[in-house]
């Protein structure tokens, strides 16, 4: 467990760097869960950027559902909303590289931008994955604003042991992972600190039991 706190803690310290990264932790009725992450221009013209997130869950029950996820991509844009993304993932105990594309958007206001990732993991069988992160944020004033946000997520692959089954994503995967949705609404105060209530949920496998947590978070925007 110690180890798995360092490797979160050394990732958010690595992206400091970078820029801006808004860090949260949010305590529910079934675990507690940090998340962090960044997105980065990395030159004037804003063709190359970087996305980079960190997730660490403790349930407080079952440590089976202890949960982490390190994500990062380098992107390079070809126009404002479509780009090629290059990266990998580690979740605690190996690192998965992958490739696909980057997809953005935002409005002119700046309150609203949507980020997704769709992008094929190259292990042992290959699998689809997908990140997206959508956020919705108005200000009524200059001190205080709405602050909502979206994180979906699932994984797809191959079961080869079944040829049979039926074919989910596009005809190519036939097995599904994992899927999760972070669902946040709260207030925002100087666009630097958020607080509202949270409601994580997670579907793994084909036909195991779901997981919900609900509770309260608390999110820092750091510069």
């Amino acid at each position: 467990m110690k180890k798995l706190i360092i490797v979160v803690i050394l990732t958010i310290a690595a992206q400091k760097s970078f820029g801006q990264i808004p860090f949260e932790v949010m305590v529910g009725n079934k675990q507690t869960m940090y998340f962090g992450y960044i997105q980065k221009d990395l030159d004037s013209t804003g063709k190359w950027n970087i996305f980079s997130q960190g997730i660490f869950a403790v349930n407080y029950r079952d440590s089976s559902y202890n949960n982490i996820s390190i994500d990062n991509q380098l992107t390079y844009q070809l126009n404002n909303w479509i780009g090629i993304s290059a990266g990998g993932s580690f979740d605690g105990k190996k690192f998965i590289p992958s490739l696909g594309l980057s997809l953005s958007y935002i409005n002119k206001k700046g309150d609203f931008f949507v980020t997704a990732f769709p992008t094929v993991q190259f292990d042992k069988l290959k699998t689809l994955d997908l990140f997206a992160l959508i956020n919705y944020s108005p200000q009524f004033n200059n001190k205080w604003g709405l602050f909502s946000q979206l994180i979906i997520g699932s994984n797809y692959g191959v079961q080869k042991e079944y040829p049979e089954q039926s074919r989910d994503v596009l005809g190519l995967f036939t097995h599904h992972n994992i899927s999760n949705q972070l669902l946040r609404v709260g207030i925002n105060y100087k666009q630097k600190f958020q607080v509202g209530v949270g409601a994580d949920f997670a579907q793994f496998g084909m036909s195991e039991p779901k997981f919900d947590n609900y509770g309260i978070f608390l999110r820092y925007q750091i510069e």
